[in-house]
């Protein structure tokens, strides 16, 4: 008689279409996955009867719970499904956003103007106004204070961008934030005299297209989610668990300079069907490209933060259980209640960037984001994230490390929480 091993499990996933609880028909989706913890449980109430002498009487059952956790890869594909499960539907539209560049050899002199959206921008050794951007005391000092403005500014012609700074600190590229042509008729422009010491891509942004990769954009804080059934399969007895009812009620991932980057999503379903063949049919199977640590980034208005050790984002629906009183001891489901997204951002001490930030008390946005290219890519952006003010505890003679423990709220004036893009060749609201 074979035995069960894990090596030739195999994890199913469909979304309900019909009445909470049902079970869909149909090819599934198989999805890969690190673990799984998930499955119905049923304990037993040791028994409180007395006269019947020392020996216990027959336990009862108590009520069922199907809660867990699966492990799984953040992959270019498959981890659509997971978001799908958590945000609910995206908002998915094909194409490509038009795209340029400044490129700066050294610092702009004192006066110097780029032109952005059609609205000029000066470079000043002073104290910046409105349209005005701060030379700092290396070019990359500058240009960070550039994209700040860029994406703070509320100029209509300029705030229709996204504006961000590379590694190196030496060129701005801009991104409509439009899919299509349209942005391709956004002007950049550079002075020379003063000089800028920039070089534009072109004189309008590029590339823009109509056609290309799909963009699916999730929001949280839809008032209804959708639920899903997930069977663990295990062919060697065979048995198949299929969990049904599952809503996903958490998200964690870890950022780190090296290893798998896997994400842990906390489910919590109405009960499970055990059978001796699949329900799954032939489930389709997606070509795995899993995003990789080294190539995550942790960004704050556009711009990196320096010298990060790690970072995580804990993310929860806050689930409440219908319990009800019901014959199969199961619950009649689980309703979104109040959001919430913790986490923490370690970073080498260098500077005082994070804590002036701490100090001040103003909500920061805070973007986690993985590549394989530019039609392959995930970003989750934290729209209101608040800092508290850490310890720098000395611990050897070695670098010095402090931990910034933040939480989320919503965005000011607005109902943005959490927004992640996955950039992908699947439509994942159909």
């Amino acid at each position: 008689m074979a035995r069960a091993r894990g090596a030739n499990a195999i994890m199913a996933l469909e979304f309900n279409g019909g009445a909470y609880g049902a079970i869909p028909t149909g090819n599934w989706h198989k999805m890969p996955f690190v673990s799984s913890n998930l499955g119905e449980e049923q304990a037993l109430i040791e028994s409180d009867l007395l006269g019947y002498g020392r020996a216990p009487q027959p336990p009862s059952k108590d009520v069922i719970n199907d809660d867990g956790d699966v492990q799984v890869p953040v992959d270019l594909r498959n981890f659509g499904y997971w978001l799908k499960l958590l945000l609910g539907v995206p908002a998915t539209a094909a194409g490509v956003a038009a795209s340029g560049a400044y490129v700066f050899s050294a610092q702009p002199a004192n006066n110097a103007i780029i032109t952005v959206g059609g609205q000029a921008f000066t470079f000043v050794t002073g104290t910046p106004a409105a349209n005005q951007i701060k030379i700092g005391a290396t070019l990359a000092d500058t240009l960070f204070n550039a994209v700040l403005a860029l994406n703070a500014s509320v100029v209509a012609g300029v705030a229709v961008a996204s504006y961000s700074l590379d590694l190196a600190g030496t060129t701005i590229t801009i991104t409509h934030d439009t899919l299509g042509t349209g942005g391709n008729a956004f002007t950049i422009v550079a002075g020379s005299s003063p000089a800028t010491n920039a070089t534009p891509s072109g004189a309008t942004l590029a590339g823009g297209s109509a056609s290309g990769p799909f963009n699916n954009v999730y929001e949280a804080g839809a008032l209804t989610l959708p639920d899903a059934c997930i069977e663990i399969g295990l062919p060697d007895v065979p048995s198949y668990g299929v969990n049904f009812g599952c809503l996903a009620n958490t998200l964690a991932i870890e950022v780190q300079r090296s290893g798998h980057l896997s994400a842990a999503i906390g489910l919590i379903c109405q009960g499970e069907t055990r059978l001796p063949t699949s329900s799954a049919g032939t489930p389709t199977e997606q070509v795995i490209e899993r995003f990789s640590q080294f190539t995550s980034q942790i960004e704050r208005a556009g711009t990196l933060l320096g010298d990060i050790v790690s970072g995580g984002l804990n993310f929860s629906n806050g689930l409440d259980k219908v319990e009800v009183v019901r014959q199969d001891g199961r619950i009649a489901g689980a309703d979104p209640g109040m959001m919430s997204a913790t986490g923490n951002v370690v970073v080498r001490f260098k500077d005082n960037v994070m804590f002036d930030l701490a100090i001040a008390g103003e909500p920061i946005d805070l973007a986690f984001g993985w590549r394989i290219s530019a039609s392959k890519r995930l970003r989750i952006v934290l729209h209101s994230v608040f800092l508290p003010k850490p310890r720098l505890p000395l611990s050897g003679p070695g670098g010095v490390q402090a931990t910034f423990a933040y939480q989320s709220s919503a965005q000011s004036g607005t109902s943005l929480f959490l927004t992640a893009t996955l950039v992908n060749d699947i439509d994942h609201s159909a």
